[in-house]
């Protein structure tokens, strides 16, 4: 049961710096396109990248990258640690259910992708959004809007474009040379994902406090209901670029977490929950191969 919705008065609303057709990016030089024409039957996609306003020379690589695209684009503001977006944030809560406090670019991380799914809650232009970091090079050729309808037909609402780590999965599409796969674990990462409206407010639902890294919290599909599903070969690679984020990650990850009593019950709890979730859904497959057989 997901609680209802803060008011939008409670939320810092971030400022979006909209890349417009013969739009400069900040610190760069150059046209910039942006956008689907207005019978566009795209016009429902639009893709946000989540930047700080101060990386002129990440803003500079993906705006290059993305001058080709044919959808809608702009920047998001990423937020920082101190920024107000209506949700609590407690270190106790943080060791209880990840094993130690996250770090400050954690959090404005975590506040970031918050943010832009309650901007797009409050749009109602659009229909799906792709979220983008500004470390990554999209294959710009890639049909978006076709995967978005693939997506529309088997009811997923949620669907990565990268992740960080392999996990077992199995197909549920094929589309072409590719495949949407449902991963039977945390692939982690939050370079760039599709969402539709209902599946961004159902995340802005679920989510009273920051107590893990966003690509943990998003993770957790057996929680969200959203599926754990992944488009493989990927539509987008990570830039091999410094990361203050994702090196503190890794430094963090190698040092023992914390294992108070409430973080072990709380495993505990996650591993059980995982299994009964993962037990149901392979229960269910195996009754609709039997029914189609």
């Amino acid at each position: 049961m997901f609680r209802s919705f803060p008011s939008r008065s409670s939320v810092h609303q971030p400022r979006e710096t909209a890349m417009r057709s013969r739009g400069t990016p900040p610190g760069g030089t150059g046209p910039i396109r942006s956008g689907a024409a207005v019978d566009d039957p795209a016009r429902h996609l639009a893709v946000r990248v989540v930047s700080l306003p101060h990386s002129r020379d990440r803003r500079q690589a993906i705006a290059e990258n993305l001058a080709d695209l044919a959808l809608p684009w702009s920047f998001f503001d990423a937020l920082g640690p101190d920024d107000d977006i209506g949700i609590a944030c407690r270190v106790a809560e943080q060791v209880d259910h990840f094993g130690r406090p996250l770090t400050p670019g954690e959090i404005g991380c975590f506040k970031s992708h918050y943010a832009v799914w309650r901007t797009f809650e409050a749009d109602p232009s659009l229909d799906w959004l792709l979220v983008l970091e500004d470390d990554v090079c999209l294959d710009t050729s890639f049909d978006f809007p076709a995967l978005v309808a693939a997506l529309e037909q088997e009811g997923l609402g949620y669907l990565r474009l990268f992740c960080r780590e392999w996990r077992r999965g199995w197909p549920v599409r094929s589309l072409g040379d590719r495949q949407i796969l449902f991963l039977a674990s945390d692939p982690y990462g939050t370079q760039g994902y599709l969402v539709s409206r209902r599946a961004a407010a159902r995340l802005v639902a679920s989510i009273e406090s920051i107590r893990r890294p966003i690509d943990d919290e998003l993770g957790r599909f057996w929680e969200k209901g959203l599926g754990n599903c992944v488009l493989f070969p990927f539509p987008l690679l990570e830039r091999q670029a410094p990361s203050t984020l994702s090196g503190q990650r890794d430094v963090e990850r190698a040092a023992a977490r914390g294992k108070t009593p409430r973080r072990i019950l709380n495993k505990i709890r996650d591993f059980t929950a995982k299994r009964v979730y993962l037990a149901s859904l392979a229960l269910g497959l195996r009754r609709l191969a039997r029914d189609q057989t």
